[in-house]
């Protein structure tokens, strides 16, 4: 079958037409352009917001230098911390990281001064805060922070003083003008401990 041949005019109406067909497909076409980029805008504005909540909730990781204990360790004293923190309203957390320095939690560890238990007192403040038993962890941290309480006081609640002082002696950091006494063991101590306490703190979140 032969095919039909258009005329000029036949042509001009069909080209007219799928113009028009063209200009109204065109506006569709960049609405759902523009939709697909609004939605994927949005895609990426709510997974970064998901990231910056998630890293900002993450705690904050240990000093890889810093040496901790074993959480094992730190259960086995915990109530009886727990208990005489609340006692003397002492922060736990420094209460830890005191033993710790201290002791490494090690209830019968006496030093080369003669100090002795979890918080290594002397004899002399044993007795001064009733510590019968320097190697009964109840006792020996019941006088460790009271002791820790009535440095704290002293120093106005400065905690790098009132570690110092429990170092060095309060009258150590009274003659060093109420500074850190500038002993190098005491030096080395006050920031051990304040590194320490952080820990802890963040433990107890």
């Amino acid at each position: 079958m032969q095919a039909r041949i258009w005329t000029w005019w036949e042509s001009l109406v069909v080209a007219v037409a799928l113009v028009g067909v063209a200009l109204t497909a065109a506006p569709v076409v960049a609405i759902e352009a523009s939709g697909m980029v609004a939605a994927s805008r949005e895609t990426l504005s709510i997974a970064q917001s998901a990231h910056v909540q998630s890293r900002a909730a993450s705690p904050q990781a240990a000093r890889p230098d810093l040496d901790l204990p074993a959480e094992a360790t730190v259960r086995r004293f915990a109530p009886i911390v727990a208990r005489a923190a609340r006692v003397h309203g002492v922060d736990e957390a420094l209460v830890h990281a005191v033993i710790f320095a201290e002791s490494s939690y090690d209830p019968d560890a006496i030093s080369p001064a003669g100090a002795s238990g979890l918080m290594q007192l002397m004899p002399a403040t044993a007795a001064h805060y009733g510590v019968r038993d320097l190697f009964d962890p109840a006792q020996n941290v019941g006088g460790g922070v009271r002791l820790l309480r009535d440095l704290l006081k002293r120093f106005d609640g400065n905690v790098e003083l009132a570690l110092a002082a429990y170092n060095a002696g309060a009258y150590a950091v009274v003659r060093a003008g109420n500074r850190v006494p500038p002993h190098p063991e005491t030096a080395a101590y006050v920031p051990k401990v304040i590194d320490y306490y952080r820990h802890f703190q963040a433990q107890n979140g």
